[in-house]
């Protein structure tokens, strides 16, 4: 942002450059240079680069459909959006969970760029470092648009790329953070020692079972994000517009619906994989195989080899069908 609070934008990138994955990898060495402002820079960052982008998405949607209301239009913002928030987060995160970091900054790139396309929808203008307050408002940082504000001015707006180069347990309250406002663990904002702790349990527990059994956060996230993005959208409707929050309520649980032969599919895909490390452990102890740690190790051992191998070819294949689109 310069000065005046809005930026400026070439010619608009290849859709691939452009996705909330490949941005999360720009934006994350900024956060490492300036973790204590993490929501801010995600903010400042997503209004630099989506905000176009979401003047432009929304120009697009009422060109392709000139008879579409602005309620239709809000609910296929939202609907995009949850859908683009599980693909670049829970299917980043799922496969493999070294790259947490990238998946949540993902998903909430995501989740922010459908809180700038409503805000368009609203005539707000989506490049004006106002929406990068709405956007710390609605993700329950900071009580108030003047609080959030105050906060902004103790931000650089540009930090110097960081290496990831900082102390462990500082990255490690980072992605509890980032994992506070997906809305995965409890609350965001300033809390107690014990009660930071109890809210870091259910990040763990995924952590430590995302370890052995990597395909478990395909599921897991895709629900928890569905939910959570799903209350962001009309959260940020009944922000931009109230008067518009009653209809999108009503229709709620039909925005993200997807072609019953498509789920089945996705679903089906992530049991096989996740059966496979289970046969391998089974067949392994029917041969009579021992590694280490007589039966029970050897079985353990196996399941966790063959549950990061069926996850690393399977990001392998993710990353190579989106390279190709």
């Amino acid at each position: 942002m310069n000065g005046g609070g809005r930026t400026t934008e070439g010619s608009p990138p290849a859709r691939t450059a452009g996705s909330a994955t490949v941005q999360a990898q720009a934006l994350l060495p900024m956060i490492w240079a300036d973790p204590q402002h993490m929501p801010e820079q995600l903010a400042f960052f997503a209004v630099r680069r989506f905000g176009p982008r979401a003047a432009a998405s929304v120009a697009r949607r009422k060109q392709g459909g000139p008879a579409a209301g602005d309620d239709e239009l809000r609910r296929e913002a939202i609907a995009h959006g949850t859908r683009m928030t599980i693909a670049d987060g829970a299917v980043l995160g799922g496969p493999f969970i070294v790259l947490m970091p990238v998946s949540f900054v993902a998903a909430l790139l995501s989740q922010a760029r459908m809180v700038l396309e409503l805000a368009v929808l609203a005539g707000r203008d989506p490049l004006s470092e106002q929406r990068v307050a709405d956007l710390l408002v609605l993700q329950d940082v900071y009580p108030s648009t003047e609080a959030a504000t105050e906060a902004m001015r103790e931000a650089k707006r540009r930090p110097p790329g960081g290496r990831g180069r900082i102390p462990r347990r500082t990255r490690w309250s980072l992605i509890v953070r980032m994992a506070a406002i997906l809305g995965l663990v409890g609350g965001s904002g300033k809390q107690s020692t014990l009660r930071r702790v109890a809210s870091s349990l259910p990040i763990v527990v995924l952590f430590l079972v995302g370890m052995v059994l990597p395909l478990i956060w395909v599921p897991a996230l895709a629900v928890i994000y569905r939910k959570n993005t799903l209350r962001l959208g009309t959260k940020a409707v009944q922000y931009y517009t109230p008067s518009a929050a009653g209809d999108l309520l009503r229709h709620r649980k039909r925005l993200t619906r997807m072609p019953r032969t498509v789920g089945v599919a996705a679903v089906l895909r992530v049991l096989a994989l996740a059966v496979v490390p289970f046969a391998a452990a089974a067949a392994a102890a029917a041969a009579g195989l021992r590694l280490a740690g007589g039966f029970w190790g050897t079985c353990l051992i196996v399941l966790v080899a063959a549950s990061l191998l069926a996850a690393t070819l399977w990001f392998v294949h993710r990353r190579s069908r989106r390279r190709s689109l």
